[in-house]
């Protein structure tokens, strides 16, 4: 059996006191930082050499996180640690963005949680197929109906439900429409 590896995890953030104090917590959770970046024009040149990673973005003085998610190649995952009162973005597939202030044990499960989970390099990213993008609005609405929260909310309420499931995004939908059944 092939040994388990993890992604490595890169902090990236134009301010490096909040880089710093991320990483403190990050390591305070036994997850280490392979690297401290500044710019997303240092993150893609990282990803030009390393071929895959986890990268906890903050406010970047380049790009906004969106842009950098959509510009890494396959094997990259951005958490973003979204500033308070910013709109959620849309959905990515490689974003996972945390609201600040945000709570550590949610920042440190998430990111062990991705650093954990390997890519197939050969797989290009996901476009989900209509039928799956009913299932993913369906359960999105019962969680707006029942949670009272938004579009956003309900996706990022999925999300969090299967990372903590170990499932996939559509697993976790499937699982809200059948016990929405029961």
């Amino acid at each position: 059996m092939p040994a388990f590896r993890m992604r490595d995890v890169i902090l990236a953030s134009h301010n490096p006191r909040a880089a710093e104090r991320v990483r403190a917590i990050l390591q305070s959770g036994q997850i280490f930082v392979q690297n401290v970046l500044s710019s997303g024009a240092e993150v893609l040149s990282y990803a030009s050499i390393r071929p895959e990673a986890v990268v906890v973005c903050g406010r970047l003085s380049d790009m906004p996180a969106t842009e950098l998610a959509r510009l890494l190649p396959n094997g990259f995952d951005v958490v973003w640690l979204l500033p308070s009162g910013e709109p959620q973005p849309g959905f990515c597939s490689n974003l996972v963005p945390l609201q600040m202030p945000v709570d550590r044990a949610e920042l440190l499960d998430t990111v062990r949680t991705l650093a954990a989970s390997a890519r197939e390099q050969s797989r290009p990213r996901a476009t989900r197929a209509p039928e799956e993008e009913a299932l993913l609005h369906k359960a999105k609405e019962i969680l707006m109906q029942k949670d009272g929260i938004s579009e956003r909310e309900a996706h990022r309420a999925l999300q969090r439900r299967a990372m903590r499931t170990g499932q996939k995004l559509l697993d976790a939908a499937r699982q809200v429409l059948s016990d929405s059944e029961e």
